[in-house]
């Protein structure tokens, strides 16, 4: 079993990632990828990026994520030229994961991929979890994180809603309450997901 997590910003992805593992499953996280992406200076990912955008290095060269944020989450068509580039690189390391992970038909796997409706990727996965927490609480979490409610408004504008994920999921955790009830939802979900 391949489940794909999903959420809004700030609804805890993290935290159920980190649960599930500890229920046993191996897991995945689909951010961390793109950041491996990036890893290599002269991949023909970052040159691209370069090529368009000029330094985007760090002191010790390599490639500085804040100013690439700096640059795409205030401009569509920045963001489009980024996602072009780095959504097939990542597509292609999340189908070498669920190829390798189907062959341990008995082991869960769980793969954190925020942008799984928008881009598509639920056809990768067996099926879908997805986190909701009311707005509230996600704000107030962002707001913590250092964000401003501009910003936080920004980034929710590109993600489909946090209702309509939780409608097209397969299985749904609510993350209002404290870390310890989202950590039980989720070894639950696990234990119901291994027994299966």
């Amino acid at each position: 079993m391949i489940l794909g997590l999903t959420g809004a910003i700030g609804s805890g992805k993290s935290t159920a990632l980190t649960a599930f593992a500890e229920a046993g499953a191996v897991v995945f996280d689909a951010d961390r990828m793109c950041h491996e992406c990036y890893a290599d200076p002269r991949s023909p990912l970052v040159t691209a990026l370069a090529q368009r955008w000029g330094d985007i290095f760090d002191e010790a060269g390599m490639v500085d994520r804040r100013k690439i944020g700096a640059i795409v989450f205030r401009n569509d068509a920045e963001l489009a030229f980024l996602t072009s580039h780095l959504y097939p690189e990542l597509r292609r390391r999340l189908r070498e994961v669920c190829d390798r992970m189907r062959q341990h038909p008995e082991q869960l796997t769980v793969i954190e991929i925020p942008l799984l409706f928008e881009e598509h990727f639920e056809t990768m996965v067996d099926a879908v979890a997805a986190l909701w927490c009311d707005p509230e609480i996600r704000h107030r979490r962002l707001l913590g994180r250092g964000l401003d409610e501009a910003e936080i408004q920004r980034r929710e504008s590109r993600q489909m809603p946090a209702a309509a994920k939780w409608e097209a999921a397969d299985y749904g955790l609510v993350n209002n309450g404290s870390p310890e009830f989202l950590k039980k939802q989720c070894r639950d979900l696990a234990d119901q997901l291994q027994k299966d």
